[in-house]
């Protein structure tokens, strides 16, 4: 059963997906409705393999990890999939007014420019969120670190993080979709990847993806982005991997679970439950963060 569902469950939720857009063509549903129940049931089954089969037990969400991740979503406003479903909803609607670049395209042709134009800008925010060094790279790495400081990735970890790092990341969102000028069919298939992709890629089961790895980002690819290693903490991407093929961050190893996840250096920052001083972090003064070794140079630590 869990050889089965590692192999299987990745191309059968896209293969859903694929079913519910077509389905929706066909019958002229809503949208923006489907896509809200499609990622309702996601999450509740997602949460119930993750549940019966976890790749890493010590992993599993507890009471205490969990009391922590209902903080975060309270000040990132809401749920762990509303940072993907709300903004989806919005573009959704504003799509019938829209006209940009590639108004009258193919949908699937709108789709690759929206994927590529988004991931260019979020891959080169998140990596220099990493890997930048001076003020600017220090400030928007401790914006970032709350979402690193996890000592264990599951699917509700994922609102934690400071609510400025999620503003940007909204904004790279959003903005593509305005400027160029999709089409809600083109909006939905966005953001239903988009939202499949986050949920797998902090999902807690030993999902083997395969081929897929190098076409979407999932759970094997962004576990090894929460390492605490720095060999192998790199994969910036969120949805494909297309540019961390181009620019040499791409670290793929299957079969293998990092042995350490969170931050290489923990001592360097506060607790992931303590909400205030992780909430203060970008505001602290001096340069404190540029001890701790993060990924740069294709994975090196800086030198000591």
């Amino acid at each position: 059963m869990t050889r089965i569902l590692a192999c299987l469950l990745s191309p059968l939720l896209l293969g859903v997906t694929l079913l519910l857009f077509f389905g929706a063509q066909a019958h002229g549903w809503n949208l923006a409705t489907v896509f809200a129940w499609m990622s309702g049931g996601r999450i509740l089954l997602l949460l119930l393999l993750e549940r019966c089969f976890p790749a890493q037990p010590e992993w599993q969400m507890t009471w205490a990890s969990f009391r922590r991740d209902l903080k975060y979503m309270a000040v990132n406003g809401g749920v762990a999939g509303l940072l993907k479903v709300l903004p989806a909803w919005v573009a959704l609607d504003m799509s019938r007014w829209n006209t940009g670049v590639v108004v009258d395209l193919p949908v699937w042709v709108e789709l690759l420019m929206l994927v590529l134009t988004y991931e260019f800008f979020q891959y080169w925010y998140h990596r220099f969120s990493h890997e930048g060094r001076g003020r600017w790279g220090a400030w928007l790495w401790r914006t970032h670190v709350a979402h690193h400081l996890p000592d264990r990735v599951y699917l509700l970890m994922h609102p934690v993080g400071h609510p400025l790092n999620l503003l940007i990341s909204l904004a790279l969102v959003q903005w593509p979709l305005v400027v160029l000028g999709v089409r809600p069919e083109t909006v939905f298939l966005f953001n239903a990847l988009m939202s499949l992709q986050g949920l797998l890629s902090h999902f807690n089961v030993d999902v083997r993806a395969g081929w897929m790895n190098y076409l979407l980002v999932g759970t094997e690819l962004h576990r090894h982005h929460h390492s605490a290693d720095m060999q192998e903490a790199q994969n910036y991407g969120v949805l494909t991997p297309f540019w961390d093929l181009v620019f040499g961050t791409f670290v793929y190893t299957p079969g293998q679970l990092p042995g350490r996840l969170g931050v290489a250096d923990p001592a360097h920052y506060p607790d992931s439950a303590d909400l205030a001083r992780v909430l203060a972090l970008p505001w602290q003064g001096g340069d404190p963060v540029e001890s701790e070794p993060r990924p740069v140079q294709g994975g090196m630590p800086p030198p000591s």
